[in-house]
């Protein structure tokens, strides 16, 4: 069976498995567990980080219950916390795996500019209130649209055998007293998108001392490192499949 999950990722180390400390992942499992009456691995497309969260992530296990996906859906809402959600169960094809088959994966990240915090934004955006310059924003992101190694705004914490993304879209948006900064590639070096969006709210705050996007991108970071957004203003949109199970989990409502 393969999953569309939202999450609010507030209380959860991340989605991946930790000992000791709850993940979304360790939730799928026992609510699938409950259906399955045995221990099943829930595989996810994307290891999001504590704190972050999620509308359209992706994940695959293999059932065995003869449920239809809806009533496997309402099932797993049963058994899951309010704080996750299964938007879609579907049946793909027996090969398909939640890592294989991406062709692009697109995250938001919001900041509350209000002087006074919105309460209801507190868990889902970074408050930094005050003016931001959306235009220089704007042309400093736009640097990174195409196919880059971006080693230099990765963390360590996922080596993988390329650091070369290709960004197909960068957008800032204006939205009520805030700002959405959303950036869709063909995939993602861990800590990335907070890296990216650290050093933009520098450009939007004026702060000439650190280096722009395309700096960075050309020489690398500098010696005291890049500044990292917190993760709680991060949102994995989606996720797009190609054949033969194709799927955009960013359209599913």
């Amino acid at each position: 069976m393969r999953f569309v999950v939202a999450y609010e990722g507030t209380r959860y180390s991340g989605w991946q498995l930790q000992a000791g400390d709850p993940t979304v992942q360790e939730a799928m499992e026992q609510a699938v567990q409950a259906i399955e009456g045995k221990p099943v691995r829930v595989l996810g497309a994307s290891r999001t980080d504590q704190g972050v969260h999620a509308l359209g992530q992706v994940a695959w296990a293999d059932t065995e219950r003869p449920l239809a996906p809806e009533r496997y859906r309402a099932a797993l809402n049963h058994f899951l916390p309010a704080d996750i959600r299964v938007r879609l169960c579907d049946l793909p094809d027996a090969e398909f795996r939640p890592l294989k088959g991406v062709i692009e994966k697109t995250y938001v990240y919001r900041i509350d500019l209000a002087e006074v915090p919105d309460p209801l934004l507190r868990r889902i955006a970074l408050h930094r209130p005050g003016p931001m310059d959306v235009p220089a924003m704007r042309t400093a992101i736009a640097t990174l649209l195409g196919t880059h190694d971006f080693a230099a705004f990765g963390g360590a914490g996922s080596p993988r055998r390329s650091t070369v993304r290709t960004i197909r879209e960068v957008q800032v948006l204006e939205e009520g007293q805030g700002i959405e900064v959303r950036l869709t590639a063909d995939g993602f070096l861990y800590h990335m998108v907070r890296h990216i969006v650290g050093l933009l709210i520098s450009v939007g705050q004026g702060r000439a001392e650190l280096p722009s996007l395309g700096k960075v991108l050309v020489d690398g970071p500098p010696p005291h490192g890049l500044p990292l957004a917190p993760a709680h203003g991060l949102t994995l949109l989606g996720i797009a499949y190609g054949p033969p199970n194709p799927l955009d989990s960013r359209h599913v409502r």
